[in-house]
């Protein structure tokens, strides 16, 4: 019986209603409004700050209240969480400043407008960073959003579009972090793409992995939204600068970072005396200066020492290792002089070169910080990226810029002679791909070619393979042996000599048996039983792990003809080219 609306009954029964569950834990976007009493650009603001996101309920229909209307859903925790968050009244006084602001242009005071404008109402994000980071090591880990963030916002132009001052805070961010990674060398892969460099650095523990964008012509796209990742640039500037001041405390160096040498503006002529400074610094080709009588605890004696007290062998092995291979890595081009041509991307290989141990230099019209010239007789290697050179040193490599990063992820250096200028360049691996079993490897690691040995197929012998299974059923009476060619094409002997002939006895000869074969078989058949045995719940699942498994060996086998093919139309058109030259000579 359906009660009307006005009946006690019915408000019971409304007032017991949605008071628990997800009616009360879940919270609409516009309820959180009206709660904070914000616009909705704050509210999206605030929630990037303190890093706050929507969330799905498992019942849309229960957090509705029994409606389906589609909604955004905030924890109502989050939501009461936010209510005691003294940045709220900032955006308030932010929102009078500018109502005061725009009346006294409009009325031309400007006495009073030069007054608002130097009391800016401003806000710090401090208490923020420490309350959604409580330890350093949640800061690194949460590190890898932030670098990429902040590298692509340095590379922008200044255009008073994206303000100034944060474009050059995120350039002195990142300048200062790649200054630490090449202080303590913790650089472990880098890599080469279209989107730009990846590199990958492991701090205290943490691997950390980023991105840096190619230096391209800016444009600015339509469809990404600039306030929204300013918000996020905002608070990362905040993270990153409470992450480049603790690193550079514990490792011994001077923060903000200064230069080892105090340079003069003659020493360079193509910025403004405000700027030489910076820029000889952003260089990234000098060393940094270290505070005196400091000594940086090392993390890997630190552990050593832990995993000796604990007992654990296995933790103190993987230690070890570890220190051996950022030890070659730390002294990898300790032995190379570099010198980089104009037509080479300076910053990148400056940065990687100097965190493995070498020396490196540039024209000096180029960009400020080159410490020697070309012409200078101690440069083993040169970085060029042209195909043909007019003027080459006797005594020094000239190499093309993918043998640094190559002989970076192999751990040592590689042989020269497939990255000479004008040469095709070997494949450029990720060493981010770890391959798995079955997965498709390429012939080529780190720019060493795998010889594929030709292989012969094995002679076997007139005898035919007999299968063990069907002997032993054939003399078990189970099966009847079956006929080889041989015995079907003899006819049988009529006459009596023949007869004794072939009653005579001879001796036994060894039988070719396919062992490999006999277990394949025998293991196909456990397999099979075992498949039987599945629950039909489980079968399911089983067979979409089986199709994916197939799929991926079937995409294993693609790329294995594709990789054929290439091989074979490279063989072809170097035979066609000789016989070209043949034909011209």
């Amino acid at each position: 019986m359906r009660l009307p609306p006005g009946s006690s009954l019915y408000t019971a029964r409304n007032f017991i209603t949605y008071k628990k569950g997800a009616a009360v834990n879940y919270i609409s976007r516009n309820q959180a409004l009206r709660k904070l009493q914000l616009t909705l650009a704050d509210f999206r603001r605030l929630c990037i700050l303190k890093g706050i996101y929507p969330v799905e309920p498992k019942n849309r229909r229960k957090a509705n209240r029994g409606r389906l209307a589609n909604k955004t859903y905030y924890l109502a925790k989050d939501i009461r969480f936010l209510t005691h968050e003294p940045i709220i009244d900032k955006f308030r006084h932010l929102k009078s400043y500018l109502r005061r602001l725009t009346k006294a242009k409009a009325r031309k005071e400007k006495t009073k407008e030069e007054a608002l404008r130097n009391n800016r109402p401003f806000y710090k994000l401090d208490h923020v960073v420490r309350e959604r980071y409580p330890s350093f090591a949640d800061a690194l880990r949460d590190l890898d959003d932030c670098l990429t963030l902040i590298f692509l916002f340095a590379n922008f132009p200044l255009l008073k579009k994206l303000y100034e001052p944060r474009l050059r805070l995120c350039r002195r961010l990142s300048v200062e972090f790649l200054h630490y990674v090449i202080a303590s060398g913790s650089l472990k892969k880098c890599f080469i793409s279209i989107k730009g460099y990846y590199f990958q650095v492991e701090i205290r523990g943490e691997i950390i992995t980023w991105i840096i964008p190619h230096k391209l012509g800016h444009k600015n796209p339509a469809d990404v939204d600039f306030k929204i990742m300013a918000t996020f640039l905002e608070f990362y500037t905040t993270l990153l600068g409470f992450v480049n001041f603790k690193l550079y405390s514990d490792m011994g160096l001077i923060y903000p970072p200064k230069l080892s040498f105090t340079p003069t503006t003659s020493l360079s002529t193509l910025c403004s005396e405000d700027e030489f400074s910076d820029e000889f610094l952003a260089s990234l080709g000098l060393p940094i200066m270290k505070k005196p009588d400091i000594n940086p605890v090392d993390e890997i004696e630190v552990d050593q020492e832990a995993a000796q007290l604990l007992g654990n062998t296995e933790a103190d092995e993987e230690n070890r290792r570890k220190e051996e291979e950022t030890k070659i890595l730390q002294k990898l081009f300790s032995k190379c002089k570099f010198f980089i041509s104009r037509e080479v991307p300076r910053e990148m290989f400056a940065f990687v070169i100097r965190t493995c141990g070498g020396s490196v230099s540039w024209d000096k019209t180029m960009c400020p910080g080159a410490t020697y010239d070309v012409s200078a007789q101690s440069i083993t290697h040169q970085l060029v990226d042209r195909p043909k050179l007019n003027e080459m040193v006797v005594n020094r490599v000239y190499i093309q810029p993918q043998w640094v990063f190559d002989s970076i992820n192999a751990r040592k250096l590689l042989p020269v002679d497939n990255y000479l200028p004008g040469s095709v360049l070997p494949p450029h691996l990720s060493p981010f791909v770890e391959e798995k079993e079955g997965d498709y490897v390429p012939p080529e690691k780190f720019g060493q070619r795998q010889l594929e040995n030709d292989t012969e197929e094995p002679t076997t012998n007139e005898a035919s393979s007999i299968d063990l299974v069907d002997n032993n059923a054939y003399l078990n009476g189970n099966l009847k042996r079956k006929r080889t060619e041989k015995e079907e094409t003899t006819t049988k002997p009529t006459t009596k000599e023949e007869r004794k002939r072939a009653m005579r006895v001879e001796s036994g000869q060894v039988q070719n048996v396919d062992v490999s074969n006999i277990v394949k078989r025998k293991a196909n058949e456990e397999r099979r039983l075992r498949e039987m045995t599945i629950p039909k719940k489980q079968k399911r699942l089983y067979d979409k792990i089986k199709f994916s498994q197939k799929k991926k060996r079937q995409e294993v086998e693609k790329l294995k003809r594709k990789r054929t093919d290439y091989e074979k139309n490279a063989k072809q058109n170097i035979t066609n080219d000789k016989k070209k030259q043949i034909k011209l000579s």
